[in-house]
């Protein structure tokens, strides 16, 4: 009998093998990847929580007779297909010291000429010393951290992604919304009206002249805490428009064509009214933008691997973090064991021609750039190398991540090392867009779509024009920083 069945195992198509073997790890990998509704991260001496948020079907936006409603806030169903966890508070004071003292990372107010816009008493204002340390009133290690830009936030999450091994990223906003409504389709999750705002979150009304430390008002259901109110929460699309009709997993990759390019901000905070702490409330900035009253929370994968050996961040990386794959566990007959270690086989094999491929391509001019400079692709981003000459020049590059085009602007800063540049994921087709200390720019390159948006602005000395203000730090020679003292 058993010599039978193996024989007719033997006749079955391999298609029909490998799939019966799949249906028999289904229920062991399902149970060994039941995440657990909450986990602490030591990041050395310092926890950052994080809380279970099941996939799920919602309601984006606000109906036209919600009071307060912004005309941005057109309604849509929206659904989440995978869970994820995300940050139970906003980022801390604390866990952003951290950080900053393992990696020696300096915030673009930090390295900028001009600071950034702290409290000065009866409102925002820019100075040289405002920055996360010193935003313009007291804070503890439990205060959320401020005063950090879309790119600041990109490298805190670069950073727990390589120091835990668990994939981290800003959320979208529509993890966000989902996140923040927790089930409920009210102005506030607490309710409609403008006092249940006071139970969830420190505002205008409440605050006084500064932030509050997290975790002080009620949560939502899910368990999170200041969704509403403290600080903006900086999220990963790009601002636009919904898109008309249902949407699964949405995010905006890119600016809409024709309109100043902005990130999006989420919750409202210390220093605004109680409507703008809505669910459905939406706000924008320039990604450079640096204010007392802007902070994030991280999103993170369920599962998490070995620590990456990539690099330890630096100031030059933008934009976000990428995504791990996730692990499950597997126990199944000796058959279906042989059917794993093929596939596994398979696998390897693919990979070790991605990584022929992957040096052949090795290091290589960037599509369109001036003599000197090059990059060599490395996991999440590509090392960028450029002579001493173009140090502090700003780097306004674009690239295929994923099929999806990105764009970012960096310092150069020259090392013997060279230069990581962060993608979000394995990039290609790097094309330089311009060069600004050395008003040179690039042409396009043939046959990418593009939307109209998407060519550089005319500038003076090569730099994009005022309205596309680029996040990458102040150089000294730079013209001083000139961005938008809030987010409305």
């Amino acid at each position: 009998m058993q010599l039978r069945a193996s024989a007719s195992i033997r006749r079955l198509p391999p298609a029909l093998v490998i799939g019966a073997a799949v249906t028999l790890l289904a229920p062991a990998a399902a149970h060994a990847a039941d995440p657990a509704p909450a986990v602490a991260i030591d990041l050395g001496g310092v926890q950052l929580e994080l809380v279970l948020v099941r996939a799920g079907r919602f309601r984006q936006g606000s109906p036209p007779a919600e009071v307060g409603r912004g005309d941005d806030e057109a309604v849509r169903e929206v659904t989440l297909g995978r869970d994820f966890y995300l940050g139970k508070f906003p980022v801390t004071v604390g866990q952003f010291a951290r950080f900053a003292a393992e990696t020696g990372y300096r915030t673009e107010a930090e390295v900028g000429a001009s600071g950034g816009f702290g409290f000065d008493g009866k409102g925002l204002s820019q100075r040289k010393e405002f920055t996360w340390r010193t935003p313009g009133f007291p804070q503890t290690d439990l205060h959320p951290v401020t005063l950090v830009t879309f790119k600041d936030a990109g490298e805190f999450t670069r950073w727990l992604t390589q120091k835990t091994g668990r994939a981290f990223d800003l959320p979208t906003e529509a993890q966000w919304e989902y996140a923040d409504r927790a089930g409920t389709q009210t102005r506030f999750y607490a309710g409609d009206a403008d006092s249940a705002a006071a139970a969830i979150g420190w505002f205008k009304g409440n605050a006084g002249s500064g932030t509050r430390p997290v975790g002080q008002k009620q949560p939502n259901t899910f368990g999170l805490h200041d969704m509403s109110g403290d600080v903006y929460e900086w999220c990963r699309d790009w601002y636009g428009p919904y898109a008309p009709g249902p949407a699964v997993d949405p995010e905006q990759t890119a600016p809409p064509a024709g309109d100043k390019p902005r990130r999006v901000l989420r919750g409202g905070s210390w220093l605004k009214d109680a409507k703008h702490l809505r669910a459905a409330a939406r706000y924008r900035n320039d990604p450079g933008s640096r204010n007392a009253d802007n902070g994030f929370r991280v999103v993170a994968a369920l599962t998490a691997g070995a620590p990456a050996a990539a690099p330890a961040p630096t100031p030059q990386p933008a934009g976000t973090t990428a995504r791990a794959p996730g692990s499950s566990s597997w126990s199944t007959a000796a058959t279906v064991g042989f059917v794993g270690g093929g596939l596994v086989l398979a696998s390897a094999v693919v990979g070790l021609i991605g990584l022929l491929v992957h040096r052949a391509v090795g290091r290589r001019p960037v599509g369109g750039a001036p003599p000197g400079v090059t990059f060599r692709p490395q996991g999440d981003g590509f090392w960028l190398h450029a002579p001493p000459h173009l140090h502090g020049s700003t780097l306004h590059y674009r690239c295929l991540v994923k099929g999806a085009m990105r764009r970012a602007s960096i310092p150069i800063e020259p090392s013997a090392r060279g230069q990581f540049v962060y993608t979000g994921g394995p990039p290609s087709a790097v094309e330089v867009e311009q060069l600004g200390a050395a008003a040179w720019a690039a042409p396009r390159a043939a046959g990418w779509a593009a939307a109209p948006s998407a060519a550089p602005r005319a500038g003076g000395a090569g730099r994009r024009g005022r309205d596309r203000i680029s996040s990458a730090p102040d150089v000294a020679a730079a013209a001083p920083f000139r961005g938008y003292p809030s987010a409305y």
